[in-house]
């Protein structure tokens, strides 16, 4: 049996909301901390990446369900997230990611009936 695919895999991943934060879980395994980029722009997050394959030498696989190669994930954010407090973290085949929501801007209100009379 010979596969060939040049094409992208997408790993399992969650988007859990909180009250605060957003936090993205990808599944994948056999990765380094430094083999993901993960790019914020705007509301929208990619992560991009490249597993590689192990060796195997000369093998005949009988059943291959493993995505390797590239992959990437973009996702829609439902809001806008604090670009200085986002943090990622791999650990045991999992790449977690928490976007903690972005302030929302206070309007300022003027009476300028108030100011003209002073």
């Amino acid at each position: 049996m010979m596969i060939r695919s040049n094409r992208q895999f997408t790993p399992p991943t969650d988007v859990i909301e909180m009250a605060d934060k957003l936090m993205i879980v990808v599944e994948i395994a056999g990765m380094r901390t430094g083999d993901f980029n993960i790019i914020l722009q705007n509301r929208r997050l990619t992560i991009t990446g490249t597993r590689q394959r192990p060796d195997s030498h000369v093998a005949a696989y009988h059943q291959v369900e493993i995505g390797y190669g590239d992959f990437r994930i973009d996702l829609n954010l439902p809001w806008a997230a604090d670009r200085d407090l986002v943090t990622a973290n791999y650990e045991h085949g999992f790449l977690t990611i928490e976007l903690p929501r972005k302030p929302v801007e206070k309007v300022r209100v003027m009476d300028l009936n108030t100011q003209l009379q002073d």
